[in-house]
């Protein structure tokens, strides 16, 4: 736990700094529904799916093979992962601002062998997603089209 607590503590500013947005610019449109499903549940989920069954799968199918660092399984589960993004939202900017962030996550997955950094981190930029865009906006782009 102890190598960990640096992008614990990077996370929990981060988780602070968000609801203090929220608290003093008044967002009030968002519903707790949303801000639970977009930056807490989903990460957990996706991270289960795309790192915990996908990426590991295919890296222990391709023996872990690896292309700049990044493996195969990590490649692979990232255009996937962005492929479905780009379904559910038609918004041609999906491909950066999923893909290299999934790229990310998946190197994290493949160094440190664990899902409580890339699920922090998918956090992190999700927040980040939240306060950078019309967060009215952000609400029905994501949210709605699932």
């Amino acid at each position: 736990m102890k190598k960990y607590i640096f992008p614990i503590i990077i996370f929990t500013a981060v988780s602070v700094y968000f609801i203090c947005c929220i608290y003093f610019y008044g967002i009030s449109s968002i519903s707790a529904y949303n801000i639970v499903l977009f930056l807490f549940a989903s990460p957990i989920v996706e991270e289960f799916i795309f790192r915990g069954l996908v990426q590991n799968k295919i890296n222990n199918f391709l023996k872990s093979a690896f292309f700049l660092h990044i493996s195969y399984g990590s490649l692979i589960s990232s255009f996937i992962f962005t492929f479905i993004h780009l379904l559910l939202n038609n918004f041609t900017l999906i491909y950066i601002l999923v893909f290299l962030p999934s790229l990310f996550l998946g190197y994290l997955y493949d160094k440190y062998n664990t899902l409580l950094l890339p699920v922090l981190f998918h956090n992190f930029f999700n927040i980040n997603a939240f306060i950078l865009y019309p967060l009215n906006d952000l609400t029905i782009f994501f949210v709605e089209n699932l």
